[in-house]
C-alpha cells in the first residue's frame, strides 16, 4: 500500500500505522535534502537522503532484516519533484512532488547491500542515492563498515544545477571519485570508510557502487571473500585481493584481520585515486589493525 499525502505531520496524524511505523523503526525517514557539497572546492550543488530535515553531505544509511517485508517514509524537502525507487531489477519509480511526504513499501529481502534512491536526471546526478543494508546487523560481534562508491563530473552536475539536462551524447569525464561522499584524505575521518579492527577480528564491508562506471577494489595485505551481490552472484564465495564492482551493484565482503599493520585500499583504476587529476584522493582509504 503507499500513500501520498502533503506533509509529515498530515500523514502521522491521520493514521496510526505510519506513526507506529516511524517509532518501530529508527531509520524510517528519509529526507530529499538539496545543499552544497563543501567537499569539493568547486562546492557544487547537491541532493541527498538524510534522516531528518538537518542537512548533511552524507547519504544515510538503511538496515533492515532479512526476509521481512517493511515501510518506509519519504519527505521530498527539495523544490521540485523527484523519483524515488529501490533500485534493483525493474522497480518502476514513484513520483514524489515537492514538500509531499510518501510512504512506499520494501519487499522482504535475503541479507545483503541494496541501493536505493533517485532515479530522475537530477536526482541521480546531484548523488541523492543510498545503501540499503539487509541482515547484516545479526552478528554483535562482527564489525560493519560501509562503503558508498560515487563518480562525479562537477561540469554536468552544475548543469543539473541550473535546471537543464547534461548533453546525454557528450562523453563522461568524471573528475572526483569518493567513499561514503568523501574524497581522500577525508576518507580517513570517516569512521565507517577506515576500517580500524583489532588483531583476529573479522569484519564486514558492506559495498555499494552508485556511479556512472564500474569500479575495481584492491586490498593490500589482506583477501576478502564475497558474501553477496546482486549482479554477480557467480562471485559468492570467491576470495580476492581485487574485487570488481559493477555499475549499480551491492555486495558485501568478509575480511579476517590476520595481520597486524596499516594498508591501504583503492580503486585499481588510477583516475580514481586523484582529486581533480591530482594525487593521491579520491577512492582511498586504509584498513589499520591493531596488535
Amino acid at each position: 500500500m503507499e500513500k501520498r499525502l502533503s506533509h509529515l505531520v498530515k500523514c502521522i496524524g491521520t493514521t496510526g500505522f505510519v506513526l507506529a511505523t516511524v517509532l518501530a523503526f529508527g531509520q524510517d525517514s528519509l529526507f530529499i535534502m538539496r545543499g552544497t557539497w563543501d567537499q569539493l572546492p568547486e562546492a557544487p550543488q547537491v541532493l541527498r537522503l538524510n534522516t531528518s530535515a538537518n542537512w548533511s553531505e552524507q547519504n544515510a544509511i538503511l538496515e533492515r532484516e532479512a526476509d521481512l517485508a517493511s515501510t518506509l517514509v519519504i519527505v521530498n524537502a527539495d523544490s521540485t519533484s523527484h523519483q524515488w525507487a529501490l533500485l534493483m531489477g525493474d522497480t518502476e519509480g514513484i513520483t514524489i512532488e515537492s514538500g509531499d511526504t510518501t510512504v512506499v513499501n520494501l519487499p522482504a529481502l535475503p541479507m545483503g547491500t541494496y541501493r536505493l534512491g533517485l532515479i530522475d536526471g537530477e536526482g541521480s546526478g546531484l548523488g541523492a542515492q543510498s545503501m540499503l543494508q539487509v541482515g547484516l546487523q545479526s552478528d554483535a560481534n562482527l564489525a560493519l563498515f560501509h562503503w558508498n562508491l560515487c563518480d562525479w563530473e562537477t561540469d554536468q552536475m552544475a548543469t543539473w544545477s541550473s535546471g537543464t539536462e547534461p548533453d546525454p551524447t557528450a562523453t563522461y569525464v568524471p573528475n572526483y571519485f569518493s567513499i561514503n561522499e568523501q574524497t581522500y584524505p577525508t576518507t580517513l575521518e570517516d569512521p565507517n570508510a577506515l576500517v580500524s579492527v583489532a588483531l583476529g577480528d573479522t569484519c564486514w564491508i558492506a559495498v555499494a557502487n552508485h556511479g556512472q562506471m564500474d569500479h575495481v577494489l584492491h586490498f593490500h595485505g589482506f583477501h576478502v571473500e564475497v558474501l553477496t551481490s546482486n549482479l554477480q552472484p557467480a562471485r559468492i564465495g570467491w576470495s580476492k585481493d581485487t574485487v570488481p564492482v559493477k555499475k549499480g551493484e551491492g555486495l558485501t565482503v568478509q575480511l579476517v584481520a590476520n595481520q597486524a599493520g596499516i594498508y591501504p585500499v583503492h580503486d585499481h583504476n588510477l583516475i580514481a585515486v586523484t582529486n581533480a587529476g591530482f594525487y593521491p584522493g579520491g577512492m582511498l582509504t586504509q584498513i589499520i589493525v591493531d596488535p
